[in-house]
């Protein structure tokens, strides 16, 4: 292994220096009771998602790809499987699955995204490494403060960039943990996620592909790759953020950028304010969702006449004219960001799961009618709101003359109407159904609730091996 030359004080880069001091200085003994349980539910949640999109196109890709590299050093195993590959892609493999879905957390202030896709970086370094339990909750919520604490601060989706700038980087800071690198090794490793891979943001423009669901395995494969480059010695650019064309000039930011230490007794760790999702879409339908489930019990939808959608700007708000895509989606990754197909669904069917988005489902002539009576709009006061409440507001007429009106400004899974351990144990009993037994549902939900004790996630893994591969 090469010997890292220490860098010239002069030319330092104290965004990277503020991060590697909060990587070496984050420890199991920073995490609170609350934390530590609330980092397991995510697991719980992240391992539901990924083991329901296990069976998915993407993640057979991914698997494929996977299966034809191998680690001399460091075998990685694939989640659902026994078969290892290399910890890059390995992690790739593991993120599509846990993204597929769309059903793992979101964390806006507005900034975010979805930090739990960096949990399949850190599931696969952690069994690569036999790190116990304690070492794989630590990694998470460290990967978790740097991904929210920077998309508090720059909101890169607003700036044309996709929100794997930033899972990247945490996923660096992740594998760095794991992989116990030195100060040194781990400001060259979080030069090396940022600066070759800051993605743009056509992923989520237009008709949606199964890029979407794999934008951000691409990041945390290159987070966990540009830490095995800094453990082997290769150095980096010196000034990856602060510098002239680093990261905050080429988005057009300052370079005053804040990551704060944990302790027991500090703040509220961001983990904590993840959004659990209980259908399989994007966030900010599932407001909608929930409403449209609500009237689904009181109403003929053969008697539906209109259907009024108010809701804030960031939430989904469009025409026919100005996202003609999402009005009439021909792709599952589009169909799961559109509130006129997903409210149509939920209308029809009580509910939107999985199977909302069968090719079946996505060509059925009653949704189509249903979009063709919708309208969207925004109102002002919700936006205003926003991210603190995720208000929506629903106004059904029939064609019997009568109307109906519903509301919502804190959709299931919201910190004002969070999970119940039940709803959460009931959404990872659903999304693995189809490809574990009830025993294996049972023996991982048992491993999870208890794996700040284990001494190596071989167990966490094993309970979760498919035992239906659809072809």
């Amino acid at each position: 292994m090469i010997q890292l030359k220490k860098m010239k004080d002069n030319m330092s880069d104290s965004t990277s220096t503020i991060i590697a001091d909060f990587i070496l200085d984050m420890s199991f003994d920073c995490l609170s009771s609350s934390t530590i349980d609330h980092t397991k539910n995510t697991l719980i949640d992240t391992i539901a998602c990924a083991i329901g999109g296990y069976n998915s196109p993407p993640a057979k890709i991914a698997r494929n790809l996977a299966h034809r590299v191998q680690s001399i050093d460091i075998p990685s195993r694939i989640l659902g499987e026994t078969n290892t590959s290399s910890p890059e892609m390995a992690a790739f493999a593991n993120t599509t699955m846990i993204r597929y879905l769309d059903c793992n957390d979101s964390y806006f202030s507005p900034g975010g995204g979805h930090p739990s896709d960096m949990i399949g970086g850190a599931l696969t370094l952690a069994h690569a490494l036999n790190c116990p339990g304690e070492e794989l909750l630590t990694s998470i919520v460290l990967g978790y403060e740097i991904f929210a604490k920077l998309s508090d601060q720059v909101i890169v989706s607003s700036l044309g960039w996709d929100q794997g700038v930033f899972l990247g980087l945490s996923s660096a800071g992740i594998a760095c943990k794991l992989l116990n690198l030195s100060k040194e090794q781990i400001i060259h490793a979080l030069s090396l996620s940022v600066v070759p891979n800051v993605p743009i943001g056509a992923t989520r423009v237009g008709e949606l592909s199964m890029w979407k669901g794999c934008a951000t395995a691409a990041a945390v494969k290159s987070g966990v790759f540009a830490a095995l480059l800094a453990r082997e010695g290769l150095t980096s650019p010196e000034r990856p953020f602060d510098g002239p064309k680093g990261l905050w000039e080429q988005l057009g930011c300052d370079n005053h950028i804040i990551i704060d230490q944990l302790d027991s007794q500090g703040n509220r760790p961001k983990i904590c304010d993840n959004i659990f999702k209980f259908y399989p879409s994007q966030i900010h339908t599932q407001a909608p969702i929930g409403l449209a489930c609500q009237l689904s019990s009181i109403i003929q939808t053969d008697d539906i006449d209109s259907i009024s959608i108010k809701s804030y700007k960031q939430g989904g708000v469009s025409t026919p004219q100005s996202e003609p895509e999402k009005w009439a989606p021909s792709t599952r990754e589009t169909a799961d960001h559109s509130i006129p197909f997903l409210v149509a669904s939920a209308l029809l069917d009580g509910t939107v799961n999985p199977d909302t988005f069968s090719d079946t489902n996505l060509n059925r002539d009653s949704i189509k009618e249903l979009i063709s009576v919708t309208a969207i709009e925004e109102n002002s006061n919700f936006s205003s709101l926003y991210p603190e409440q995720y208000n929506c507001r629903i106004d059904l007429a029939t064609k019997s003359g009568r109307t109906h009106m519903v509301e919502t400004s804190y959709p299931k899974g919201h910190q004002q109407n969070p999970f119940t351990q039940t709803d959460l144990e009931n959404k990872f009993i659903n999304l693995t159904s189809n490809s574990l037994t009830h025993d294996q549902c049972q023996q991982a939900l048992s491993i999870l609730a208890n794996i700040e004790l284990e001494q190596s996630t071989n167990t966490l893994f094993d309970s979760v091996v498919v035992t239906n591969h659809t072809k």
